[in-house]
């Protein structure tokens, strides 16, 4: 440090570290290698409407109208170690292609919550999600403030669907987007409005299960899950899964294209 201070160059120490604050930054620098995944997804059809609101263009709702909400177990994850995490989200088309865009999440811990935010643009707020298998069931719940906002239920590893791994396992690197908006200084002029690509590596699916699934949600204007609505539910799954997650990729840029 003292002969970083002699040399001038301490500017270029603290550019070093991979976000605030230098005294202990708030999360490591990527990968973070997440082992024994633990996943409940509930994927059910909502409106039309409630489905066009929280899709941005150039992205089209998929046919179908389908959602999913999904509760994560994150059981060891290096850098972060572990968390619960609820992602919703939509099926859309990208350029012609199938895609997920995730339009908002839920966790009870800060680093990966921040680490999302700032790096990829996740749009990741607290939340006291749980995922815990109650006897026979296994039981997802989200609360907000104390407050019991979303329920997704279905029976633990009831269908065993060792046969589809492969399948299953190409359909969890789907291309997922999210929307990174970050305002400039003056807190009113946008600085980063992008569609980003999230990289999925090192992905292994060690297990899946399939069965019936119920899900409740409940109106809440600080946790707006029940923004979208469900029509009926379509597929519950559980999976056990490894992957590595290290960064992302720009596939639109919302004030390059308004420069143009």
């Amino acid at each position: 440090m003292d002969s970083m201070k002699a040399n001038g160059s301490i500017a270029d120490w603290f550019l070093e570290y991979p976000v605030m604050s230098t005294l202990r930054p708030s999360y490591p620098r990527g990968p973070w290698h997440y082992k024994d995944m633990h996943q409940l997804i509930v994927t059910y059809e909502s409106t039309a409407e409630a489905v066009r609101a929280v899709v941005p263009r150039p992205l089209q709702p998929a046919e179908g109208n389908r959602v999913t909400i999904e509760w994560r177990n994150m059981t060891d994850v290096s850098g972060f170690g572990p968390y619960v995490e609820i992602g919703h989200s939509v099926a859309c088309t990208f350029e012609g292609k199938p895609v997920i865009y995730v339009f908002q999440a839920f966790l009870n811990s800060e680093s990966p919550t921040l680490a999302g935010r700032e790096i990829l643009g996740f749009p990741k707020r607290h939340g006291e999600p749980e995922l815990k298998a109650v006897r026979e069931v296994l039981t997802g719940t989200l609360s907000y403030g104390g407050t019991q906002v979303a329920l997704a239920t279905m029976p633990y590893r009831m269908v065993d669907l060792s046969d589809r791994l492969a399948e299953i396992e190409q359909e969890l690197q789907t291309t997922q987007l999210v929307l990174k908006l970050l305002p400039d200084v003056d807190n009113h002029t946008p600085k980063v409005a992008q569609l980003v690509k999230v990289n999925l590596y090192d992905v292994r699916l060690k297990g899946a299960w399939g069965g019936p699934a119920e899900l409740f949600m409940v109106p809440h204007a600080g946790c707006p899950v029940a923004a979208l609505p469900v029509v009926r539910v379509l597929e519950g799954r559980q999976h056990l899964w490894d992957m590595t997650l290290n960064d992302g990729e720009v596939v639109y840029d919302y004030l390059e294209a308004e420069r143009r």
